[in-house]
């Protein structure tokens, strides 16, 4: 077995950043996540930077935090360009690349595009003949060892095709109940693929905003939350865990400019707020629940927001040093 295989699937506490800082302070956060024991560091690709680029720049600028890319969509990048970026990815960092990737618009025909497009970027990872719409994808290197490729999902559809396919789920504003049921719905593709479920990570998003001004943390909490329920797959999600209602009124609220109507049940549910011992008590129980990977995903908030996603990396922060593996 590859050196680089016990560190690539990681367990504990990775973190997300998505704002694009100026270069020295993203960087900084890099680095000041890694010395604080953080496993893993995930970039969503929105209109900041591209993602692949950034993670192989901070290679150079880390050396044991895992590099992912959490989440490029499959309608932004051939599948050409997403290999060619992840094998990149996955030389410069020695075998630290983490290759999220979703669906973009939900289309018909969406999910079985993903699953072919997982397969055959896995397969040219490796060597492979492999290709997408009839279309050749070819790499002249492969890296050792390939990178893995996860999926982000939010409904039980997705999170079979991750249990088919995908060597790992991203999941993203859910409580901690969903995770016991996303388990079941992995498990369920998986043997369908007759693979074991247990090879599978199951990460997830949980957005959190600490610190002393815990009214500024709540404000931007509930924009950010307000935001994602006026989105039709997000409100189904809602829907599907009990909190339909809640996201209704959020989305009506963040639509008419009122984010601060936006109902705090929600914000309780699906985000870390407030209390810092309160907040590593549902970090806990997203754990228990069954997941792998909780990623920490710092909202910004009042007059300095880069202050306060340090203080908030900084208060979930894992035991000083990388984790064991």
């Amino acid at each position: 077995m590859h050196a680089m295989t016990s560190i690539r699937q990681p367990v504990g506490t990775a973190f997300a950043v998505r704002d694009p800082w100026p270069w020295t302070e993203f960087a900084g956060l890099a680095q000041g996540g890694e010395a604080q024991g953080y496993r893993a560091i995930f970039l969503p690709e929105i209109q900041g930077r591209d993602a692949f680029a950034s993670l192989t720049a901070l290679a150079a600028e880390t050396s044991t935090l895992l590099l992912g890319t959490g989440i490029v969509r499959m309608d932004a990048r051939s599948p050409q360009l997403t290999a060619m970026s992840a094998a990149t990815l996955q030389e410069r960092s020695a075998g630290r690349g983490i290759i999220g990737i979703g669906t973009g618009p939900a289309v018909a025909g969406a999910l079985d595009r993903l699953r072919a497009l997982v397969l055959a970027v896995r397969a040219a990872l490796r060597g492979e003949p492999a290709a997408v719409d009839g279309s050749p994808i070819e790499l002249s290197f492969t890296p050792d060892p390939p990178p893995f490729i996860w999926i982000s999902a939010l409904g039980p559809r997705a999170v079979e095709v991750a249990g088919e396919v995908a060597d790992g789920v991203l999941l993203n504003w859910c409580p901690p109940e969903r995770v016991a049921r996303v388990r079941e719905q992995l498990a369920r593709g998986a043997e369908r693929a007759g693979r074991d479920p247990a090879d599978i990570t199951v990460a997830g998003y949980i957005r959190a905003s600490l610190g002393d001004d815990q009214r500024a943390a709540l404000a931007a909490l509930k924009t950010a939350a307000g935001e994602y329920a006026s989105y039709p797959a997000y409100a189904r999600q809602f829907d599907q865990v009990g909190l339909g209602e809640e996201a209704r009124a959020a989305a009506r609220a963040y639509r008419a400019g009122r984010p601060e109507a936006v109902p705090e049940a929600l914000i309780d549910a699906v985000t870390l707020c407030g209390d810092l011992t309160v907040a590593r008590s549902r970090l806990r129980a997203y754990r228990e629940a069954g997941l792998d990977l909780a990623v920490v995903y710092p909202v910004p908030a009042g007059p300095d927001p880069l202050a306060s996603v340090r203080t908030t990396l900084a208060a979930l922060a894992p035991a000083q040093g990388p984790s064991p593996e």
